[in-house]
């Protein structure tokens, strides 16, 4: 998914998506539930994206390690620890 251009007056969530080789593609959205949306679309399908010579890419759901997003503000934040 190629990046959006968000209206600097709308708060923008940058959506991170950690693939097995290594890469790391990010594209903005402009809500708090776009970015919902698209981390689990991407966890279900998988990441498609076209670069910018026409290449149109799809990472199957086994090839996402992590999708990532900061400033998302939620009423059950998690407490992690080890075993």
């Amino acid at each position: 998914m190629p990046s959006k251009q968000v209206n600097s007056s709308t708060p923008s969530f940058t959506i991170s998506v950690y693939l097995d080789n290594g890469l790391v593609y990010e594209y903005d959205v402009s809500s708090e539930a776009s970015v919902r949306e698209h981390s689990a679309a991407i966890v279900k399908d998988g990441y498609r994206h076209c670069t910018d010579d026409g290449l149109y890419e799809h990472y199957g759901p086994h090839r996402i390690l992590k999708v990532k997003s900061t400033g998302i503000h939620t009423s059950y934040p998690d407490r992690v620890r080890g075993t």
